[in-house]
């Protein structure tokens, strides 16, 4: 029970300490745990056009979650639809090492629930350091090159809260 309980917490560390750079290097604007119960601990963050964003650890499924990555999306759009190559495509070997998620060290999935689109990440081999900033890679990279690259000014006017006057 003791090397459980240790491997639960050093894994709750990783993650807790990959999330703590990321906000003391400036990336979030605001960072905190909010829960740890479980097995599962919460971590919210003020991130991308001034949303919160909660990252789940669930350590019984061995999983890193963002239940709402983008809100609005609906499951049947072309958006959705170009999402998922995009969040496919940050596991091609042609992508630098530092850009790539590494598929044999974490199982990528994504969900459409209601039009919120979730992002999970299942840890395969234990690092769960790596799949906490390879998480917030992606999602920055959503952000800042799927919907800036993408025909997608109008979703981020209307569900994100850009200003059209401040572009």
């Amino acid at each position: 029970m003791a090397t459980s309980t240790k491997t639960s917490n050093d894994a709750s560390e990783a993650v807790a300490r990959a999330l703590e750079a990321y906000a003391q290097r400036g990336v979030f604007r605001g960072f905190s745990k909010i829960g740890a119960k479980g097995g599962k601990a919460t971590f919210r963050m003020l991130w991308h056009r001034d949303r919160f964003f909660d990252v789940i650890l669930d350590l019984r499924r061995a999983t890193i979650r963002i239940p709402v990555v983008l809100p609005e999306v609906p499951a049947q759009s072309a958006m959705y639809r170009s999402f998922k190559e995009f969040v496919n495509d940050r596991q091609a070997e042609s992508l630098p090492d530092h850009r790539r998620i590494d598929p044999e060290k974490v199982a990528v999935k994504y969900r459409n629930t209601g039009g919120e689109i979730a992002i999970t990440f299942t840890v395969l081999d234990g690092d769960f350091e790596y799949g906490a900033q390879k998480l917030i890679h992606l999602v920055h990279e959503i952000y800042l090159l799927f919907l800036q690259d993408g025909p997608y000014y109008e979703y981020m006017v209307e569900h994100l809260g850009l200003d059209p006057d401040a572009v």
